[in-house]
Parts: C-alpha cells; sequence; structure tokens
C-alpha cells in the first residue's frame, strides 16, 4: 500500500511521531512517503496514494492554516485519510471539524500530548526544575498507541470522531477572553529577532521557516507572516534568534526526547 504522509511541525513534537508512524507503517510493508508541510509543499503535492495521513500540533485550539490549505487539495484526490495531532493541554474539535469536511473519508484519529514548547522557551530556565516539569507532561505509552493508530487505518474503515466533553463548556468562556489569549501570542510576532554577533548565517531558520517568513538580506530578517511554531527559535544552533527580552537563556527544545 502507498502512503503519503503529511506533516507540519515547528519545534520538533509532531516530526517524532511521524517518524514513529512511518516506521510502523513500513513494518506492515507500507510504501510511506513523508513530506513536510510547508508553504512550497502544499502548492505541489504530487504523486498518487492509496491512502493521506495529515499531522499538526494544535495551535489555539485549531490546526495551523497551510495544514488546512494542503486539506483542501487533498479532497480532490478521493482518498481515505487519518489525522493525528500533538497538543500540550486541550486540542479542541480541531480533528473532529477535519474529519467531517467535505470529500474526506476519515479511517483514523489519534491525539498525542507533548511537551510544551512555547511553554519550555517563554517561562523555562535551562536546567531548571520548571523545564524537568514541562518535559515529563507528555501521554504515556506512545508506541502502542502508534500501533494502535496504524493497525485502525489500515482497516480502510470509515469512523466517526468524537465530540470534545469541554466543548459543552466552552460557552462559559468569553469571545473576549478568547480573543485576550490569541492576541497574546500575536503580539510576539514583530519581537523575533536574531544577534547578527553570534549568528553563523548557517540558514537553518531561512530554510526551515513554514512560511518562507524569514529571510537573509546582508543579516537574518523577519516577516509578519508567521505561525509561531518557533521552528526558528528551536533549531537554531547559537541561540541567536530571540523573541523580545523574555528568552534569554531559556530552554531551546530541538530535539525531543521522552
Amino acid at each position: 500500500m502507498k502512503i503519503s504522509l503529511f506533516y507540519y511541525s515547528g519545534a520538533g513534537n509532531t516530526k517524532f511521531i511521524a517518524k514513529k508512524i512511518s516506521t510502523e507503517l513500513k513494518s506492515n510493508s507500507c510504501s510511506v512517503k513523508m513530506t513536510r508541510v510547508m508553504k512550497r509543499s502544499v502548492v505541489d503535492v504530487s504523486g498518487e496514494a492509496d491512502l493521506y495521513v495529515v499531522g499538526f500540533p494544535i495551535y489555539d485550539l485549531t490546526s495551523p492554516e497551510l495544514v488546512k490549505v494542503l486539506l483542501g487539495i487533498l479532497k480532490k484526490k478521493n482518498k481515505p485519510i487519518a489525522f493525528f495531532c500533538t497538543k500540550a493541554f486541550a486540542s479542541g474539535d480541531s480533528i473532529k471539524e477535519l474529519s467531517e469536511l467535505e470529500g474526506f473519508q476519515t479511517v483514523g484519529a489519534m491525539e498525542l500530548y507533548m511537551p510544551a514548547s512555547d511553554a519550555l522557551l517563554m517561562f523555562a530556565k535551562k536546567e531548571s526544575l520548571t523545564e524537568k516539569i514541562l518535559k515529563s507532561f507528555h501521554s504515556r505509552n506512545i508506541d502502542k498507541k502508534v500501533s494502535y493508530f496504524v493497525q485502525t487505518l489500515l482497516k480502510h474503515q470509515e469512523m466517526r470522531v468524537a465530540q470534545k466533553w469541554y466543548i459543552y463548556l466552552s460557552f462559559l468562556i468569553p469571545q473576549t477572553m478568547k480573543n485576550k489569549f490569541h492576541a497574546q501570542y500575536s503580539k510576539y510576532v514583530p519581537d523575533f529577532y536574531s544577534q547578527p554577533d553570534i549568528c553563523i548565517e548557517c540558514m537553518k531558520c531561512v530554510k526551515g521557516c513554514p512560511r518562507e517568513n524569514i529571510i537573509f538580506d546582508e543579516r537574518i530578517k523577519f516577516g509578519l507572516d508567521c505561525d509561531m511554531c518557533l521552528h526558528c527559535v528551536h533549531h537554531c544552533p547559537t541561540d541567536s534568534i530571540q523573541i523580545g527580552n523574555m528568552t534569554q537563556g531559556n530552554v531551546r527544545y530541538a530535539k525531543v526526547v521522552l
């Protein structure tokens, strides 16, 4: 069976799970093509597959915009699809909403807790107790859950994704509070910068930005088309990239170790 596995990943949690899924699929005699979801990759979804697997992190209780762009292309393929997501806390009904989009036959769904890369960057000093606590917060028995996910999607049986119980309580949170939470993250976007005195111009941030929001023009420059995926900050080898003055000396989460 030919399977195309698409994943959107910032710090690396979703990529970590995508690799486990790919390994499990291959152990079941599947041919797997892995593609990271980026601005340039969603406009050229070439090749045919018997089944699509799409993974993403949860940002503000939903999936990243580029994932939704990808799904707009995949639904024209008229093939079964399975979803997985990584989350630090709540995920909302993101997978349920995607699975119910017209044109999809959903055959698998999985959600996994993973360490909060944003909280690590913003609140945890390196080698601190806060770092240890935040990194300990993740789903247990991940390999077993991945195996069950793969076995489920290989059956090609359409499924319905259940609604989260807490969605019924969402009306208790005023829209103004939800808007304030979203605005809190958005306000950080203009504060990204690279320190030229320690930047080694490796271009990892430029090449790794899913939205092509970072350029090199005599120095590293950041635009405003940002998902706050934090790939650039966590994968900078010299900690050159900072967000304002709040990330100095804080944890970088470039390697997932559970």
